[in-house]
């Protein structure tokens, strides 16, 4: 016991019960195990953040491009969209600016219109998983609030800088033994740890692999081979964030207006827009919003919490605001519960009329009242589903219904019908589709529908491009109403490593006016990185430029998938890297010639979101010389002799570069003098190798004389 001087006595000691045998001097201590100090932790083993080379990054240049164009007899159009990317020119910064363009002529007029959409400055922290954002940017909405567009300054907690953290609370299995013994967990019957435990309390932690109620299973097996089993309910949900884990966002600016319509166009009134949710708990978060202006005033504050013994997430909020001197209030409650065979959530949300926000002062009014419910079941007959909505927004009152069911076939076709009752108007809609996966690419659908004015059946074959090699795609698709209104239409995709290419036409009749059309589009992205121009398909994220020291076809993997082949000048862009991620990139050299020496053949790739790097693969020709090295009686030089390479006589102090071998031989690698010294006798004696500058590979030079 701490802090106790003397004896204690046995007898004294609650749950121990022993036996003195006096003639053998032992005692024998029967403990109850929670009596036992030790506690065994084991399980999940968080992974460490990745962390980015330095000397891999690169600054660079990227424009992404998607555009679409569509010609008719009459009018011609093209409308598209690009982002200017700046990288590299600062750890974990980029600077982006993206806009959309629409062109119209036909036969009396001519139009252009083009707007910047987003402009901004953004660095990471990806040790403190911080993003600073200076421009354009969005607000982040919760499940009872709404986003903005603010332009400003942006400082957020961003999660994703720090992929490999789990912010769901940890499942945790608590049990005691008395034995030394092991511990499996299995979750759904599937095994995810194997722990060994000492005697004592134990504690069995895993991240979350479930999504709603299931069942856990701690197995336990001790040294003598007697096995028991403890059943845990558990429901996992990633609505939830780890006890003492926060996530937060605080937005100062000015209001974004006309987007898309109008560039550059900002409102002049100063606001603030600010989100936090914090891990009060395993099971319960907390959340609050608040907004602000002269003329708004929102504050707000949520929770999360699920339920004990699996029995489910509870959600609420409530938030009070004064916009332009009106107090309003708005309110939300929600509950949702599912396991592998049932789904079922319900929630409403409710405003008093008065209330407004930030958004609600630029004429986008907040909704009055919605409701939803949904349940859905999963059987062997397939999955039925079922959902109530209703919404009033603006004095517009819409309640609808909806019934559905779908079906997997064992050939992996799927089958879906579904039903609409408008409650409002006491109208039906029906819908049926079949799809049918032919192979790996190919997919043949057929659908009907019916509205209570119209009805509408199609079918369409699609044959989709594989994403990482160059491959051909195509689609036809068919839709008829009634004699007066139908439509053909086929398309044909090009994927290839550098872009993607669609081009199509369709024949359609409308209210029985014919009308002929012809698309086609264009996706794809341009690089300029270390003076070097590259395509490559559209990047919104991370890529990276291999270079093999200028030796071409060497072929390139990315996690042991090959990507392509470098080109003629030694270079080979890929185009879809995780961000703060380990990504290895591999190349395969076993059918360069044997002349070429590689330093490495694969690099972990860590890049920073939406940045490139540059990955060097040493390869470069070698020279493999190879002698006898012997004296003036052409005897060969003693075994372990000292041998330096070097133009001027080295000292006996000197360090040696390699030693002679049996039978006087020497071996040298790409030699970085043509004068080489040895070791003989005490002396040093010279030896002078011939020009070889124009030849690789393996040499062998006979013997030489060390004079």
């Amino acid at each position: 016991a701490p802090q106790h001087a003397g004896f204690i006595s046995l007898s004294q000691i609650s749950g121990l019960n022993y036996d003195y045998n006096a003639a053998a001097q032992s005692i024998h201590l029967d403990v109850a195990a929670s009596l036992l100090q030790n506690n065994t932790v084991a399980g999940f083993i968080p992974i460490e953040a990745a962390k980015v080379n330095a000397q891999q990054i690169k600054p660079g240049v990227l424009f992404n491009y998607d555009f679409y164009t569509q010609a008719t007899e009459d009018v011609w159009s093209l409308s598209g969209w690009n982002e200017l990317r700046l990288f590299g020119f600062g750890a974990g910064s980029v600077l982006s600016i993206s806009a959309n363009h629409a062109y119209t002529k036909s036969k009396i007029s001519e139009e252009l219109n083009s707007q910047i959409l987003d402009t901004y400055w953004q660095k990471d922290f990806a040790e403190r998983a911080l993003s600073l954002t200076l421009g354009d940017s969005q607000t982040r909405a919760l499940d009872w609030s709404r986003s903005a567009r603010i332009s400003g300054i942006k400082l957020a907690k961003n999660y994703s800088l720090q992929p490999y953290q789990v912010t769901s609370p940890l499942a945790s299995f608590r049990d005691s033994v008395v034995l030394p013994s092991t511990v499996d967990l299995l979750i759904n019957g599937i095994q995810q740890s194997s722990s060994e435990v000492l005697p004592g309390q134990f504690n069995i932690q895993t991240a979350p692999s479930i999504s709603g109620a299931g069942t856990a299973q701690l197995l336990i097996t001790d040294l003598n081979g007697q096995q028991r089993a403890v059943n845990f309910s558990l429901f996992g949900t990633s609505q939830l964030l780890q006890q003492g884990l926060s996530d937060w966002e605080v937005n100062l600016g000015v209001n974004k207006l006309n987007y898309a319509v109008k560039s550059f166009s900002y409102g002049h009134e100063l606001l603030m827009n600010a989100t936090f949710r914090h891990g009060l708990s395993n099971d319960t978060t907390l959340e609050s919003h608040a907004e602000y202006s002269s003329a708004a005033a929102l504050a707000g504050l949520g929770i999360v919490h699920r339920l004990p013994d699996a029995w489910g997430v509870l959600n609420g909020s409530y938030s009070r605001s004064e916009l332009n001197g009106q107090a309003g209030q708005a309110y939300s409650a929600g509950y949702e519960w599912n396991n592998r065979l049932i789904n079922f959530s319900v929630r409403h949300q409710q405003s008093d009329g008065k209330f407004g926000d930030l958004a609600s002062g630029l004429g986008y009014a907040y909704i009055d009242r919605s409701d939803h419910a949904f349940f859905g079941l999963n059987t062997r007959f397939g999955q039925f589903g079922s959902s109530y909505a209703a919404q009033q927004y603006q004095g517009i009152d819409n309640k609808y219904m909806i019934l559905n069911w779908s079906y997997y076939f064992p050939s992996k076709s799927y089958l879906s019908l579904n039903m609409t009752r408008n409650l409002n108007e006491n109208s039906h809609s029906f819908f049926m589709s079949l799809n049918v996966p032919l192979d790996r690419q190919t997919n043949a659908a057929v659908s009907a529908q019916k509205n209570p004015d119209d009805h509408k059946v199609s079918a369409s074959v699609r044959r989709t491009a594989l994403q990482n090699q160059p491959d051909w795609g195509w689609q036809g698709n068919a839709e008829y109403s009634d004699p007066d209104n139908y439509s053909l239409q086929g398309q044909l995709q090009r994927e290839t490593s550098v872009g993607q290419w669609d081009i199509g036409v369709q024949n359609a009749r409308i209210n029985g006016e014919g009308y002929s059309t012809a698309v086609g589009s264009a996706r794809g992205s341009l690089v300029m990185m270390n003076r070097s121009l590259f395509a490559m398909r559209q990047s919104l994220n991370s890529f990276a430029v291999v270079s093999t020291a200028g030796v071409a076809d060497i072929p390139v993997r990315l996690e042991n998938r090959l990507v392509g082949k470098t080109n003629r000048k030694g270079l080979l862009l890929i185009d879809s890297l995780n961000p703060y991620q380990h990504n290895a990139v591999s190349i395969d050299a076993l059918d360069l010639p044997l002349e070429y020496k590689i330093e490495s053949t694969q690099l972990d790739a860590v890049p920073y979101s939406g940045s490139g790097l540059y990955l060097n693969f040493p390869i470069y020709k070698m020279r493999a010389v190879q002698w006898a090295a012997v004296d003036a009686q052409n005897q060969p030089l003693k075994m372990g002799s000292r041998v330096w390479v070097q133009p001027a006589v080295p000292d006996m102090d000197d360090r040696e570069q390699t030693i002679v071998g049996r039978d006087g031989m020497v071996y040298l690698e790409n030699p970085a003098a043509a004068a080489v010294f040895a070791e003989h006798e005490g002396k040093i004696c010279r030896m002078d190798l011939p020009d070889f500058s124009a030849q690789y590979g393996f040499l062998d030079l006979g013997s030489l004389k060390c004079q």
